[in-house]
């Protein structure tokens, strides 16, 4: 199930430190597999932490804001929270 039509879209709600709703965005969940070849796998937290990075840097990184999504488009979705390392 997606934000929108489009099952790779997902919503991503953006919180301040001091727990303040800031905004809410749509986030082009774009990969997710099973390489075959060597067998690794993205991970779920390492697919929201890239994809964040690529779209919302300013957001995410430069605003150091908290990133929640409820509904990731992965097979072994989960409710993520994260917070800019960067």
């Amino acid at each position: 199930m997606g934000y929108t039509t489009d099952d790779q879209m997902v919503r991503v709600d953006f919180f301040r430190p001091s727990g303040r709703w800031y905004t809410t965005e749509q986030l082009k969940w774009d990969r997710y597999f099973t390489n075959e070849e060597d067998g690794s796998v993205e991970l779920i937290m390492d697919t929201f932490d890239r994809c964040l990075v690529e779209q919302f840097f300013d957001l995410y990184v430069k605003d150091r804001l908290y990133a929640i999504c409820l509904e990731p488009y992965h097979e072994h979705a989960f409710p993520l929270m994260l917070r800019s390392t960067i």
